[in-house]
């Protein structure tokens, strides 16, 4: 869960659920007497007033205000059954008097409870004839006000069970309601809950400029300044506006802003200490924890390590770890929240802790660490909220269990798997640690090398939860669920129960398991439950050998995946899994599955090119932590008649390439991968990746450089010539996947000539690209910034004068160098109505990676993050309705040591909004780069050459000059988008 919000009744003991502090008392006034209907004390404290109704049964005050206060308490005391059951009386006893709206009052009481209780179709159905009530009630101010807490109520319902677009739209118009009656608080809480509702549809975007506008702070593209944070607007409400920052701090962390976010929470934290709300402090350590735990994963993943700094650790004066700095901030941050006594959230953050302790392999408090978990658990009240952290907690033992097993592990066991444990972080690192052993096989034995990679000795011999007993606590959840009738636990529940099925080898009774949790589930309701049941029940199915019922089976979680691209967007620390564990393998295994005939049919690889792009646009989501790509599919013959897509398809076993030539049928060929695992394509391919590398680096002899690129060509272009001759194709254009997405494919080899000196060659992340128009130098300016001195640690570029200089002999341009290539300057250029610029060429150092916040371009003052071009280069388009024709980045780099860094590169030329996108994969001779851009004006000049072919021909001068005949000098220039 971690990511409803609260907004009449929800209570702070449901860390599941965010509480909006100013919670909403019910309250109708009938013939001059109040009648409060809130189920507890209001953050704001807000009087309760009783008085006697009276109707054609007597309702005596005495009775009226027992039912009241028992069912305040027992929602305030998590006894949700109990809270039901009394405002099942309550509505009926008003219903019997004819008071409506006190009646409609109580019925979303008591939906709020079922909510709780996880009985949501219950929960519909009761708010629906509260509704029904109210619309037939005169429209007064009274009525208005419980119209929108009732909205409020069934837009939580909404995003619960996974209508997050209907949540959006249900809290507009309670924001609208709460407005025309002008209540502050009520349109504060509306905005914050709804800003929940846009990250579950991965627009976080709106999302941050919701809260913005809920704190009543002005930013532009969610960077809120020190300043803003020191001096913070009145707010109606004290206790919202600490939620708000919460918040806040949440979506900065989810958008890879988190240094920000930790200040952001910090400054929360500080106003919650100063009102003694101790539940929203115990919260904001939560979150604390989380953000640092995310800092920890990206100073992990960096190559200049990220020093905390001072003042924000959780505990003050605590020694600093040097080898786990963040990771120890995080623990403590934990710590904080579970010394707050706040029942729910003291589970959450041990279950987080013991998360953190499992990644950063401090086995000797894991023991200790979950009998207090269990404990914990135990004294819960049993409603959704607690058995979804009991099934947290079966997540984690599951993986500490796999962790424990590893050394005994066999390859064919690793692939036999379940999702669930595949999902475990610590799969990636079992899967690298069993490709080294095939890789470099030594004379200690498998069992003590894994033992020692891992340090798993004090695992080994501590005391966990075995498999039996995981087992019969998660029936035990089942049972519970059943109970309860909340289906969404009892079919997780369920799931469970398969994947440690699945784990013993009892293959039926895990398909029996699985099948149960999806009759349960609806995938239109609960779709990141269904697609985790549904890929583990295809994978059960090819393990015993069901083709058919497998591939149905994954083609159901492919779908669901699909309607919830927007929802699976973001890697998030309070999850147990990322995207590359827990959603890039369904395409992965569903395309293994379809290729598996020597010759598929044309319905099954066109199938599984679909598939191929759709991962490659998930993956860019993904990327950007933001939903923000949609696919526009286009026929390559009818942009194109001479150009054919290679797909290349990187298969456990087997490279898998599709080829689409125009007019003609796709054909599909593979080549077979030997290695002893099971993984044995995807290694040998990425083996064969690292030795391309490293025969391009003129300073490192190679006994025969040609092997690998010849190896390359022969798997992906060789047994395709024949058709692309009598195609007569001039063009390719490459769909590339996995650890081949970052070759140079202008390098691959023949045995006589290199790819480039046969074709024109393009990439793309697939065929989502924008028509192109003419590209006249004559008549165009070119908007040029660049960089010849050292700024911002990155060395100097002096050639870079020259390039310029060059570029405006050839065309006409607007020359910003040094201290004139500012961002500011660089956006006021693009905002200029009266100049069109199809041409943006930025010569200055870039860098590439995996992470967004990793990937950006420097100008003189500052830089320039990949989610900034979306705002910075697409102004031109927005005003002049041209998209930027072509962008060049000609010093750019991928992060060293970084196999995914081809991300960043296709995140750029899509963020950019340019139909055409030149870089560089790594950083070159900075006098050969300058020569290169010479070459490639020159051809482009001529109206009738085509962007590839300008490219190729740039690339055939070095390659034709004894200065640079060397790939590394004209191999790293590649065309990204559209190649016409």
């Amino acid at each position: 869960m971690g990511k409803y919000l609260s907004i009449t009744l929800k209570t702070v003991f449901n860390g599941s659920q965010r509480l909006a502090k100013s919670l909403l008392n019910l309250v109708s006034v009938r013939k001059s007497r109040l009648i409060f209907l809130g189920c507890f004390v209001s953050a704001l404290m807000l009087p309760l007033l009783f008085a006697p109704v009276t109707g054609s049964m007597p309702l005596s005050q005495a009775s009226t205000t027992e039912l009241i206060t028992q069912g305040k308490t027992f929602y305030q005391n998590q006894q949700f059954e109990q809270a039901k059951n009394t405002w099942e009386k309550t509505a009926q006893l008003f219903a019997n008097q004819g008071d409506r709206l006190n009646q409609a009052m109580a019925l979303s009481n008591l939906a709020l409870a079922q909510q709780q209780l996880g009985q949501w179709q219950a929960a519909n159905q009761t708010i629906f004839q509260s509704l029904n009530l109210l619309e037939n009630q005169p429209q007064t101010p009274e009525q208005q006000r419980i119209l929108a807490a009732t909205f409020d109520i069934q837009a939580q319902g909404q995003l619960a069970t996974g209508q997050a677009e209907a949540a959006v739209n249900t809290w507009q118009q309670t924001i609208q309601l709460n407005d025309a009656i002008a209540n502050p608080v009520g349109v504060m809480q509306s905005r914050i809950n709804q800003a929940q509702a846009w990250q579950d549809l991965g627009q976080y975007p709106k999302a941050c400029q919701g809260l913005l506008t809920a704190l009543d702070l002005k930013a532009s593209e969610c960077q809120i300044s020190p300043a803003q944070l020191e001096n913070l607007p009145l707010s109606p409400s004290d206790s919202l506006q600490i939620l708000g920052l919460r918040s806040l701090g949440n979506v900065l962390r989810m958008t890879g802003q988190t240094e920000q976010s930790q200040q952001v929470l910090l400054k929360a934290l500080d106003l919650a200490q100063n009102i003694a709300l101790k539940n929203e402090i115990s919260q904001i350590y939560l979150s604390l924890g989380n953000t640092a735990r995310a800092l920890g994963n990206k100073n992990s993943t960096t190559q200049s390590k990220l020093v905390p700094p001072e003042g924000v650790s959780c505990v003050p004066n605590q020694p600093q770890n040097e080898k786990f700095p963040y990771y120890q901030q995080a623990a403590s941050c934990y710590q904080q929240a579970i010394s707050q006594a706040s029942p729910f959230n003291t589970v959450k953050a041990e279950i987080n802790l013991l998360a953190l302790l499992t990644q950063t392999e401090q086995w000797k408090e894991i023991p200790t660490l979950i009998p207090n978990i269990q404990s914990d658990l135990a004294k819960l009240p049993v409603n959704q909220a607690s058995l979804t952290s009991q099934l947290k907690l079966t997540q984690e033992l599951l993986c500490l269990q796999l962790l424990k097993s590893t050394p005994t592990l066999q390859r064919g066991q690793l692939a036999a798997l379940s999702p669930v444990m595949q999902q475990c972080p610590a799969f990636q690192k079992i899967t690298q640690i069993k490709n080294q052993e095939d890789r470099q096989p030594s004379q200690s034995p498998p069992l003590t090398r894994t033992v020692q990679f891992l340090n798993t000795e004090a695992l080994a011999s501590a005391t966990l939860p075995s498999f039996q007993e995981i087992e019969q606590n998660t029936m035990q959840v089942f049972r519970q669920a059943q109970q309860l009738g909340d289906r969404r636990n009892e079919a997780d529940a369920l799931g469970y129960l398969g994947a440690i099925a699945q784990q013993k080898g009892d293959y039926p009774q895990a398909e029996n398991y699985t099948k149960q949790a999806l009759q349960r589930l609806s995938a239109y309701y609960f779709p990141a439950s269904a697609y985790r049941w549904q890929w583990q029940l295809g994978r059960l199915y090819r393990l015993q050998n069901q083709a058919d019922s497998a591939i149905n089976a994954y083609n159901l979680a492919y779908q669901t995946l699909q309607s919830l691209r927007q929802e699976i967007v973001t890697t998030n620390p309070d999850i147990q899994y990322t995207f590359r564990d827990g959603v890039e393998p369904v395409y992965r295994e569903y395309v293994d599955l379809l290729l598996q005939p020597e010759n598929p049919d044309q319905e099954t690889l066109k199938k599984a090119r679909d598939i191929i792009e759709s991962l490659q646009l998930a993956e860019l989501n993904n990327f950007f932590q933001e939903a923000c790509l949609e696919a526009q599919p286009q026929q390559i013959d009818q942009i194109d008649p001479q150009a054919a897509v290679i797909y290349g398809i990187v298969l456990p076993e087997r490279l898998a390439v599709i080829l689409s030539v125009p007019n003609q049928p796709l054909r599909y060929y593979a080549t077979a991968q030997s290695s002893p695992s099971a993984q044995g394509g995807a290694i040998a391919i990425e083996q064969t990746v690292d030795q391309l590398f490293a025969s391009l680096n003129p300073f490192i002899a190679s006994l025969d450089p040609l092997e690998p690129k010849r190896n390359l060509y022969n798997w992906l272009i060789r047994p395709a010539e024949a058709d692309l001759a009598k195609s007569q194709v001039k063009t390719l254009v490459f769909v590339l996947d996995g650890a081949l997405r970052g070759i140079p494919v202008a390098a691959l080899h023949d045995g006589k000539q290199y790819l480039v000196e046969k074709y024109n060659l393009a990439l793309t992340p697939g065929l989502q690209l924008l028509s192109a128009r003419s590209l006249s130098l004559k008549q165009s300016t070119v908007l040029v910034g660049g960089l010849t001195e050292a700024r911002l640690g990155f060395d100097p570029l002096p050639s870079v004068e020259k390039e310029v200089k060059e570029i405006a002999s050839l065309a006409s341009a607007k020359v910003l160098l040094n201290e004139t290539f500012t961002r500011d300057r660089l956006e006021s250029q693009m905002q200029r109505q009266d100049q069109d610029f199809p041409i943006v060429h930025l010569a200055t150092h870039g860098q590439f990676s995996s992470q967004a916040d990793q990937t950006f371009l420097i100008t003189w003052d500052k830089r320039i993050n990949v989610k900034d071009l979306d705002t910075l280069l697409r102004e031109q388009n927005q005003l002049t309705r041209n998209p930027i024709e072509l962008l060049i980045l000609s010093a750019c780099q991928t992060a060293v040591g970084d196999k995914r860094a081809a991300l960043g590169l296709a995140g750029v030329a899509v963020r950019s909004g340019a139909r055409s996108t030149v870089a560089t994969l790594w950083a070159i001779q900075d006098q050969s780069t300058a020569d290169f851009m010479t070459e490639f004006y020159q051809a482009i000049s001529n109206p009738e050459t085509s962007k590839a072919d300008a490219l190729r021909q740039a690339q055939l001068a070095l390659l034709r000059s004894p200065q640079y005949q060397h790939p590394y000098y004209w191999a790293p220039f590649v065309l990204i988008g559209n190649w016409i």
